[in-house]
């Protein structure tokens, strides 16, 4: 059994403590802070992958909302803000809103399910350092949850003077930010690397 524990150290309080190598959840007895976050199996990463990549496309392209102010009618998806922003003069955001909740969910959901994929199925792949600092990095830059809630305060303004619509690619988007929430939320690096090393053995 003591070959079995290893030395932990509290990253809040620096208090040392022993724990099993056994994947579990280790909370600090002292100050309550989170050590070691118990992972997901591999198979759950990679569905959410998955899911996010099969609902990235219709939230991208299909409508998100509709407003009619008299006669006029306006449908816009995720790219109608983007056209919106560059030509009223503001080229920088609308940069930042193009790399934060179109091409940072992309190219992070593309990594996710090329990382998680070989990992699931054993496979050694000698991009793994670069699928890694991908995720570690990217995800911070990820924020189509911000982008819901902006879409959320735009209807509250617009129901005052028009007819809103909601379109079907809200749902998408909404399903595509969980599952990026999700995906995101189950990074864990220890389970990551602990399979990766596996498949050593395999």
């Amino acid at each position: 059994m003591i070959d079995e524990m290893k030395t932990l150290c509290c990253p809040s309080c620096g208090l040392m403590l022993k724990s099993e190598d056994k994947g579990n959840s280790v909370k600090c007895p002292r100050c309550y802070a989170l050590v070691i976050k118990e992972g997901h199996r591999l198979s759950y990463d990679l569905a959410l992958s998955i899911a996010a990549l099969i609902l990235y496309f219709p939230a991208m392209f299909l409508p998100i909302l509709s407003y009619k102010m008299g006669l006029a009618t306006q449908t816009g998806n995720m790219f109608f803000a983007l056209k919106y922003f560059y030509e009223d003069g503001y080229e920088l955001l609308s940069v930042i809103v193009f790399f934060t909740t179109i091409l940072a969910p992309f190219i992070y959901i593309i990594t996710s399910f090329l990382m998680f994929s070989a990992l699931y199925e054993k496979r050694k792949t000698k991009f793994m350092n670069m699928y890694f600092s991908i995720l570690f990095y990217l995800r911070e830059w990820v924020m189509l949850d911000i982008y819901i809630i902006s879409i959320l305060v735009s209807i509250v303004k617009l129901q005052a003077t028009a007819d809103v619509m909601f379109g079907s690619g809200l749902i998408f988007l909404v399903g595509l930010s969980l599952c990026s929430f999700l995906l995101s939320n189950a990074f864990s690096p220890r389970k990551i690397w602990r399979a990766y090393h596996a498949s050593d053995r395999s």
